[in-house]
C-alpha cells in the first residue's frame, strides 16, 4: 500500500513536470510570433500589399510580400500559417507579367503601330514599336503570352511589309 502511494506521487510529479514543459514550450512558441497579418490589399494595377501588425501594439505597417520574404528576420516573426500565406502571395506576384499592353495605335510618321505598355508595379508608361519591343529581352519576357504573341505578329507583319518596299 505504501509503495502504491509513492508510485502515485512519483507519477503525478512526472505528469506535472510534463505539463509544465508543454505549457512552457507553448508560451515560447506564442512569444516567437512578433507579427500578424491584418489585411491583404490588392490595388487596381494588380500589386499586393500586406498590412502587418506588431502583436501587442497598435502599430501597423504595409509591405509587399516580396519585401517580407526577402527579410529573414521579419519572416521568422510570423506564425507558420502567415508564412505560408506570405510565400504564396509572393510567388503569385512573381508569376504576374511585369508589363501590359494598354494601347495599340498606328503612327503615320513612322508607318508602324506603336504600343503603349504599362508597368504593373510602378505605373510607368513605355511607348515603342513592335520591333523595338521584340529586341528588348527585358520587355518581351515581362509580357503575358497573349501580349507577346500580338507584338510578335505585328513585328513580323511590319518587317515583311518593309522588305517588299
Amino acid at each position: 500500500m505504501k509503495n502504491n502511494i509513492q508510485f502515485k506521487k512519483i507519477s503525478s510529479i512526472f505528469e506535472y513536470v510534463g505539463w509544465l514543459l508543454k505549457n512552457h514550450n507553448h508560451q515560447n512558441q506564442q512569444q516567437d510570433d512578433i507579427y500578424r497579418i491584418t489585411e491583404v490589399k490588392q490595388s487596381s494595377s494588380g500589386s499586393c500589399k500586406i498590412a502587418v501588425q506588431l502583436i501587442g501594439k497598435s502599430i501597423q505597417i504595409e509591405c509587399t510580400p516580396e519585401e517580407i520574404v526577402a527579410d529573414d528576420r521579419m519572416l521568422e516573426g510570423f506564425s507558420k500559417k502567415d508564412v505560408r500565406s506570405i510565400t504564396y502571395l509572393a510567388c503569385a506576384q512573381i508569376k504576374k507579367p511585369k508589363y501590359k499592353i494598354i494601347v495599340q495605335e498606328f503612327c503615320e510618321t513612322l508607318n508602324r503601330i506603336l504600343f503603349k505598355l504599362r508597368g504593373q508595379n510602378n505605373d510607368e508608361t513605355i511607348v515603342k514599336t513592335a520591333n523595338q519591343i521584340s529586341l528588348d529581352k527585358n520587355l518581351i519576357n515581362g509580357l503575358s503570352r497573349e501580349d507577346m504573341q500580338s507584338i510578335s505578329y505585328i513585328a513580323g507583319y511590319e518587317h515583311s511589309q518593309h522588305e517588299e518596299k
